[in-house]
């Protein structure tokens, strides 16, 4: 989907229900919440949009995760009525938490996704014992894309999707395509390897342009970037931060708030991208 470029875009990378650090990001972007939890409309911000790069599900708390779907839903409600200035991406997590909430028939139940399911996808055992939360997410699922594109002049163009994918895939709509930009080669089925290694096409196709690829999925301790190609997951639910990049006219700039402890930190050991 192409994105009017007469706006300026807050693009947030992976949420994993870090609600606090989500609210203290967009905060900073001149976006407060009132009494009722809604996002408020200023003349600071009334010309900025808001898009969350995927993956605003799983690993943290059920607390979190249930304050996290609210906000969103409510916001995206909220925030749309006049214009769009909410957007979703679509991540792998939200993927897989849809499949197994509406009981994909291509999952293979085995000890192994039983075990991945609490493991990696635990907001699925929230989903499915809080009904309104269940729908909730089902109607946020629908209107994820998963992917958009910025145009400012033919010298610059931000394409956004949640994770990295070879040239070739990017902004199509072909089933191979779609879901290559939402979900990577996994590096749990490869801990040992490089993400240098195992994803060569990041920095083998980057390019000293202004035509930026920018994604989250691969979480990192800080902002990766290697020449047009950007990875702003920031490892927040992992004890790290929440981070943004800002799209106005033909420029880049970065924002991050740390994490605020209010739930319990995940365990991550970093395979280091553009680590050369």
């Amino acid at each position: 989907m192409i994105l009017p470029s007469n706006y300026e875009y807050i693009v947030i990378g992976d949420v994993h229900g870090c609600i606090d650090e989500l609210k203290t990001l967009l905060a900073k972007q001149g976006f407060r919440t009132n009494q009722e939890n809604l996002l408020q409309i200023t003349s600071e911000n009334q010309n900025k949009s808001i898009i969350l790069l995927g993956d605003f599900v799983d690993k943290a708390s059920d607390e979190k995760l249930r304050e996290t779907i609210e906000f969103i839903y409510n916001n995206y409600k909220h925030l749309n009525q006049e214009r769009q200035r909410f957007y979703l991406v679509r991540g792998n997590h939200e993927n897989m938490v849809y499949r197994y909430i509406t009981n994909d028939a291509t999952i293979i139940v085995t000890p192994k996704t039983i075990a991945n399911k609490e493991k990696y996808y635990n907001s699925v055992a929230l989903l499915e014992k809080e009904p309104r939360l269940k729908e909730l997410f089902l109607e946020l699922y629908k209107e994820c894309s998963v992917w958009y594109k910025y145009i400012y002049q033919e010298h610059f163009s931000v394409t956004l999707t949640h994770a990295p994918c070879e040239e070739k895939y990017l902004a199509k709509e072909d089933s191979i395509s779609q879901k290559k930009m939402v979900k990577c080669l996994s590096r749990s089925k490869n801990p040992t390897m490089p993400l240098d290694e195992l994803l060569p096409y990041i920095h083998e196709e980057a390019k000293d342009n202004q035509h930026y690829h920018i994604f989250g999925h691969l979480s990192q301790p800080n902002i990766r970037q290697y020449k047009n190609r950007i990875c702003i997951d920031t490892s927040a639910i992992y004890g790290e931060m929440l981070s943004c990049v800002i799209i106005k006219k033909d420029t880049l700039s970065f924002d991050s708030t740390p994490f605020e402890f209010k739930q319990k930190k995940g365990e991550q050991t970093y395979n280091l991208l553009f680590d050369f």
